[in-house]
């Protein structure tokens, strides 16, 4: 007996991705970190490299969409993300907005 049997892949890679996502609950989920931190992380050193200084609040809100457009695409096919993880997706990118908003840059005082 096999832990995860392989889907049949003829009726697409969201098939695949969706057995997979039903097999291993946490996977999207640590997707959508992975993605977060990747954006986060890479866009504030690269900038940090470039101009000597990083905003990381500005990057924090760059990550927030881009795990929000990444969790409503997966939202699309059934059983991925629940609407828990959706919720706690919006949370996350509310607050990083907030803290973005809240934040002075450098020029400012």
């Amino acid at each position: 007996m096999s832990l995860y049997t392989q889907t049949n892949l003829t009726s697409g890679i969201d098939d695949a991705i969706v057995s997979t996502a039903q097999s291993v609950p946490e996977f999207p989920i640590m997707i959508l970190v992975f993605t977060y931190f990747l954006v986060l992380l890479g866009g504030s050193s690269n900038q940090k490299r470039r101009t000597g200084i990083a905003d990381y609040s500005f990057w924090g809100v760059l990550a927030g969409l881009t795990i929000i457009f990444e969790s409503l695409i997966m939202t699309l096919g059934d059983g991925i993300i629940s609407l828990t993880t959706l919720g706690i997706v919006i949370a996350v990118s509310i607050l990083n907005a907030v803290w973005f908003f809240l934040s002075k840059q450098r020029g400012e005082q």
